[in-house]
């Protein structure tokens, strides 16, 4: 299915140049009521004087569930026909808008498709929301090793015969959920093992985090929707142009309880949520249908173009632009790398931090940069001269290569591995602080977590072992950050007594 098509010919059902709910927070702001409910601010009269310059403009509308203004939790006016635009705009069959990211979405969907006991297949390279998600679900995942891409050493779906061979193995298996694209914007063909599933009776999960504008132009990889995915969880915030924290959760069949993933959201979601929020998730749908899918193409014809001369003018960085083990690529994401290993990733977005360029991710040999939908040749500029400038600046200098294949994250694609111990008992155990090097052997109590992308090197329950203790090491020697580790300096570790 090509998600594009789909998308264009449900604008003629559907009229798009609607913002259903930021017209409804428009509509209370034109009212001036006088406020007598929540917010504290009363609409921008009490607040902070030397902010309110930044902030008075969007006080106005933060409003919340009062009458015109729907509910979020029931909703029958403006949220459910912005979310009804929504799903039309991204070919689903129900999409639901969600105010704490595509953390609340993968808590909501583990709580809702497992129950306590249940088998899960999990690709091995999840955000952590999903590992903590089936923890709070009393779920037993059953980890599936990724492939690595040879070149930049990143995890991507394992091949669907991998999976395939351990449905047939856990029959019993409640799902197959998968991370696609990666952080890095690297997209696998999931359409057969979404028909896999499908025969199988068991939905196919996917975190396309990553990926909210895919389907929406050719020049980019078909959505997980187009591809026949059962629940999609999109960060709306990362590639379109929703306020951080908003994202959506699309349903694309009936083998998912909608009424339980409802109740569940209801359970998990504030119920006082940010309108703003919710208002900027129905006005990226309409900028996307009006405008971005236009903006995209033209977009990445220039980061196109620029990407060729860079392939051919750098001399001493790489920049990334595919390859056989990968179905299709983003072209909105850049992945810059020294050549030869010579510095790292980490190395690599301080130059760049100090040339005034952020990066979005960096790793052991990689950085990513993430382009928007509507970049201008002058925006572009910006970021080319300063790969331009770094390329120079490293002629001169002489480093010590390091090792490209020395930092190992995961077993070797395709191996399934099951916990002795659940997620959520390892939790709930009573835990102790050994010495890194003598944890080996031991059951982690805790998640060992270098991010970005999020992605832990070790979950509760998980037996340590002599590759996760020198990967450890070797990362935090590189400089990687570890979030909310129970040692800063990853001396000690908590294992289960």
């Amino acid at each position: 299915m090509n998600t594009t098509k789909t998308s264009v010919q449900k604008l003629n059902k559907l009229d798009h140049s609607k913002a259903p709910l930021y017209e409804a927070l428009c509509l209370y702001e034109e009212t001036n009521r006088i406020s007598m409910h929540v917010p504290g601010h009363k609409n921008g009269r009490v607040f902070d004087k030397a902010a309110q310059h930044h902030f008075s403009n969007v006080l106005k509308i933060d409003a919340t569930c009062i009458k015109g203004i729907d509910d979020l939790h029931q909703p029958t006016g403006s949220i459910l026909e912005a979310q009804s635009l929504a799903a039309d705009a991204f070919g689903a069959d129900q999409t639901f808008f969600l105010v704490g990211g595509s953390t609340i979405g993968n808590l909501g969907i583990a709580l809702t498709v497992c129950s306590q006991g249940d088998k899960i297949l999990v690709q091995r390279n999840m955000h952590k929301s999903v590992f903590n998600g089936l923890l709070l679900a009393g779920a037993h995942p059953i980890y599936i090793a990724p492939a690595i891409e040879s070149n930049t050493m990143t995890a991507m779906v394992s091949d669907p015969q991998h999976i395939e061979e351990a449905l047939a193995e856990y029959p019993d298996i409640k799902g197959v959920w998968v991370t696609n694209p990666n952080y890095y914007g690297m997209s696998q063909d999931i359409s057969r093992l979404a028909e896999v599933c499908r025969q199988a009776g068991i939905p196919l999960i996917v975190d396309e985090a990553h990926g909210a504008h895919f389907g929406q132009a050719e020049e980019v990889p078909p959505s997980a929707l187009s591809m026949g995915a059962s629940l999609v969880i999109q960060s709306t915030h990362k590639m379109l142009t929703s306020m951080h924290m908003s994202s959506m959760l699309h349903v694309n069949d009936d083998i998912v309880d909608r009424e339980r993933l409802a109740r569940v959201l209801g359970m998990i979601q504030s119920t006082s949520p940010s309108y703003l929020l919710l208002g900027s998730l129905d006005l990226a749908r309409r900028y996307l249908v009006e405008h971005g899918r236009n903006h995209l193409k033209e977009t990445i014809q220039r980061l196109e173009n620029r990407r060729g001369e860079l392939a051919t003018e750098l001399k001493s960085l790489t920049i990334w632009s595919g390859s056989s083990e990968v179905q299709r690529r983003d072209p909105l994401k850049w992945i810059i790398a020294s050549k030869d290993g010579a510095i790292s990733g980490y190395q690599l977005h301080d130059l760049f931090n100090d040339q005034g360029v952020v990066a979005e991710i960096s790793d052991p040999r990689n950085i990513v940069f993430l382009f928007s939908l509507n970049e201008k040749e002058e925006d572009i500029d910006k970021v080319v001269n300063a790969i331009k400038a770094i390329d120079q600046k490293l002629q001169g200098l002489s480093f010590i290569p390091v090792e490209k294949n020395d930092i190992i994250m995961f077993e070797t694609e395709g191996t399934l591995y099951e916990p002795k111990i659940s997620l959520q008992d390892a939790f709930n155990r009573k835990r102790h602080k050994v010495e890194l090097d003598e944890s080996i052997g031991s059951f982690c109590a805790e998640t060992v977590l270098p991010y970005p992308p999020g992605i832990p090197l070790l979950n509760p329950g998980e037996e340590i072992t002599k590759r996760h203790v020198n990967t450890i090491k070797q990362l935090h020697e590189m400089g990687a950050y570890f979030q909310s580790p129970s040692d800063d300096s990853m001396e000690t570790l908590y294992v289960i007594k």
